[in-house]
């Protein structure tokens, strides 16, 4: 697999692309292709970037994925951003957006780190306290769970599980004088979590 800046001329480029448009290509085609862009080095950031940004304007990306799923669209991305000022600020916003929603979780971004938090207070809850919550106290408890779980790992549901985060979390607050700390203390961890939760900006772009 590739693990540095691949310097090749367009044609091995359009090699890759085509053996990976092809009916019969295998995952390994893909991720070449996948590899190919991640890592592509024309000689110059400028030609880079343009062959980037031809083959995104083209479409030829958007149905291609590497062997794990991953996209080539959000590859050919991820390469113009690393590629920085001014380049990061030619992708166009749908492609950005796609390529934030393909991003995996990441502890740097926060993401990890809210998961983790809602998942401890949720099994202290259910599990490791005296008085756990019961009936719609559980619901909610679960409801907060799923919530911050569909938020950090199905980044296109980001803008209503988030929401439902919140709202959850703030709502398992306001009950904690009926529930006591059973639902506080999730509570209290989706608030948090959705702060930590949101989609961070890149650098140079946003």
């Amino acid at each position: 697999m590739t693990s540095g800046p691949v310097r090749a001329s367009g044609d091995v480029l359009e090699t890759a692309l085509v053996s990976a448009q092809a009916p019969a290509a295998d995952g390994v085609a893909r991720q070449e292709l996948l590899d190919r862009l991640a890592h592509l080095d024309l000689g110059t950031p400028r030609a880079t970037a343009d062959r980037l940004e031809g083959l995104l304007a083209s479409g030829a990306l958007s149905t291609l994925r590497g062997r794990q799923g991953q996209s080539a669209r959000a590859a050919a991305v991820g390469r113009l951003l690393e590629l920085g000022y001014p380049f990061a600020l030619e992708v166009a916003p749908e492609d950005l957006a796609h390529w934030r929603a393909e991003r995996a979780p990441d502890a740097s971004d926060g993401r990890g780190l809210g998961l983790l938090l809602v998942a401890v207070a949720s099994c202290l809850s259910l599990w490791g306290l005296a008085e756990p919550p019961r009936g719609a106290g559980v619901a909610l408890v679960l409801g907060i769970t799923v919530s911050a779980v569909l938020t950090t790992f199905r980044p296109r549901a980001v803008p209503w599980a988030r929401r439902a985060l919140f709202g959850l979390s703030v709502l398992a607050c306001c009950l904690a004088a009926k529930y006591g700390v059973a639902i506080a203390l999730p509570g209290i961890a989706g608030v948090i979590a959705s702060r930590l939760l949101r989609p961070f900006p890149v650098r140079g772009v946003d």
